[in-house]
């Protein structure tokens, strides 16, 4: 397999981001159009979102702190909100947000929805979140190190990919809700892979979440379909 860098382009109407989605599950799971594979820009979203130029007339939906973050990238920012309870921003407030501000997104030439999961934590069954840690000693850990080291224990325990692909389940169900009311040509891509300690190139070391700085195609190997409706 020799894929291609990602490119995205402006010939679109509809971009649909999977927040740390591998391409070997998206292309297994995914029935509706042909899914090939292509390298992220980035191992880790602030990467992604470095090298994402400004997209004009532009609406983006989202609950990711970090896409909200970055106002200058588009035309207008939509918070669909976010879930304390979950710790996140279930893939069902896209859908939600999409529905009451239809006639909104409407009127821009670029739609965006971004969509939080299959990024940890996994709110599908079996559940895997980073808040559950009781051991002491993983409090002096930073962020990264706290989900390597519950990424390592979930794979030690056989549930690791079991729960990485039940949340990717998540946002594809919520996705196929939504194809009715996505007219236009849709692309549907990542902006990093997820680090599952299932290497998917010979020589690459096993690598759990995803770090920035990373060239392990289990970071940078991302899903890339499009389709017009």
């Amino acid at each position: 397999m020799h894929p291609k860098p990602l490119r995205l382009g402006t010939d679109w109407d509809w971009l649909i981001i999977l927040d740390a989605c591998r391409y070997d599950y998206f292309k297994r799971l995914w029935r509706h159009s042909e899914v090939e594979a292509r390298i992220s820009p980035g191992s880790c979203t602030l990467e992604f979102l470095a090298w994402l130029p400004r997209i004009e007339d532009s609406i983006v939906l989202t609950g990711h702190p970090f896409v909200l973050d970055r106002k200058d990238k588009f035309t207008r920012v939509v918070d669909v909100g976010f879930d304390d309870k979950l710790n996140t921003s279930p893939p069902w407030y896209i859908t939600r947000s999409l529905r009451r501000n239809y006639t909104l997104v409407s009127r821009f030439k670029h739609k965006i929805l971004w969509f939080l999961q299959p990024h940890h934590p996994h709110i599908s069954n079996p559940r895997l979140d980073a808040g559950i840690f009781t051991d002491p000693r993983s409090r002096e850990l930073t962020p990264q190190a706290r989900t390597t080291l519950l990424f390592m224990k979930a794979k030690a325990r056989g549930i690791l990919s079991r729960s990485y692909e039940a949340n990717l389940r998540l946002a594809i169900e919520e996705i196929e809700k939504i194809l009715p009311m996505l007219k236009g040509r849709v692309i549907i891509t990542s902006d990093h892979g997820e680090g599952l300690g299932e290497p998917l190139r010979p020589g690459d070391k096993p690598v759990y979440s995803h770090p920035c700085g990373r060239e392990e195609w289990e970071l940078r190997l991302v899903p890339f379909t499009s389709f017009t409706r």
